[in-house]
């Protein structure tokens, strides 16, 4: 996991000379939670060391904004907010406007719909943001509910987890029901091999939920941050309707290869485009284990073929 030192370093322009006031500044910075007006950073920071003045703070503030350190967002309060950027991911904001809080969440079909629209227009974009503006559940309801926050990362991590669980027990129940379908004895080994390791992969994958929720047991109560239209987990869905719909061996190979190469693509794809994080790596990790599926039932669909050539060779012989 990249240090905060680290991340700051990566994202410090070149030439740039240190500070060690500056230095500070972010590393206070970097440790809070939430998103912080100007004035509050400076309470904190003068809390600190009260030799450090407002305008270095300020100055201190832009610097970090310019480097891709913190990001300036406006909940129509009449001033800007900033949020830090380490170890939390790029994401939208619900804006109530009875009682002014704020609620995140990540959605790439946005995203992409923004960077679609981006290149139809031959527009560098460098930046989306995305505000709702409306009236939350508890302010509808009349409620004056205690809102209980937690850190964006962890909700980052149970929702990827979430979805890698979700998909490791879709593709269980694939090669489950493949490997009871499948009539070639070389075949239906690799398919209840596959089974196998999804098992046990879907075990390590709920002890680290499980882990997840003991440092954080409100975790289950939040609502949900990272949204995606079509999770990979559709992907083993539709292949299992197919093969119930009957399937012979070679079938059942390629159905077994669109799927591990869509869910590998999924996983891969949104994984290289999340910053540094608990549920960036869990992506990735995943897009590994299915690229090593997906080679395994290309190894084994070629060899299937090349069986069956020889045994049409040996009966025209």
């Amino acid at each position: 996991m990249q240090s905060a030192s680290e991340f700051i370093e990566q994202r410090r322009p070149a030439g740039g000379r240190r500070s060690g006031k500056r230095d500070f500044i972010v590393q206070v910075f970097l440790r809070q939670e939430g998103h912080l007006a100007a004035d509050e950073l400076v309470d904190l920071i003068r809390a600190e060391d009260a030799r450090i003045s407002r305008a270095t703070i300020y100055r201190t503030l832009q610097w970090m904004v310019d480097a891709g350190i913190a990001r300036k967002v406006d909940f129509g309060e009449g001033r800007y907010r900033f949020e830090h950027s380490y170890r939390h991911p790029r994401h939208f904001h619900l804006i109530c406007k009875t009682c002014n809080q704020s609620y995140e969440f990540l959605s790439f079909d946005i995203e992409a719909l923004v960077e679609e629209v981006a290149e139809a227009r031959n527009f560098a974009a460098r930046q989306s943001v995305l505000q709702i503006y409306g009236t939350c559940v508890n302010c509808q309801s009349g409620r004056k509910a205690e809102r209980v926050t937690a850190p964006t990362e962890a909700l980052f991590a149970r929702d990827a987890l979430r979805i890698a669980i979700a998909t490791e027990r879709s593709g269980l129940e694939f090669y489950t029901r493949a490997a009871a379908l499948t009539g070639d004895a070389r075949g239906r080994r690799v398919f209840r091999k596959l089974a196998n390791e999804e098992k046990e992969h879907l075990g390590k994958l709920e002890a680290r939920y499980r882990e997840l929720l003991a440092e954080d047991p409100t975790l289950e109560a939040h609502p949900t941050f990272l949204f995606f239209k079509g999770a990979a987990h559709g992907l083993f869905a539709a292949g299992t309707a197919e093969l119930r719909q009957g399937a012979d061996d070679e079938q059942a190979l390629l159905v077994g290869i669109k799927c591990e190469r869509g869910s590998h693509q999924f996983f891969k794809r949104y994984g290289d485009r999340f910053e540094e994080s608990e549920g960036k790596r869990i992506f990735l990790e995943f897009a590994d284990e299915e690229r090593e599926h997906l080679d395994l039932l290309i190894r084994e669909y070629r060899n299937l073929v090349e069986r069956q050539k020889a045994r049409v060779s040996r009966k025209r012989r």
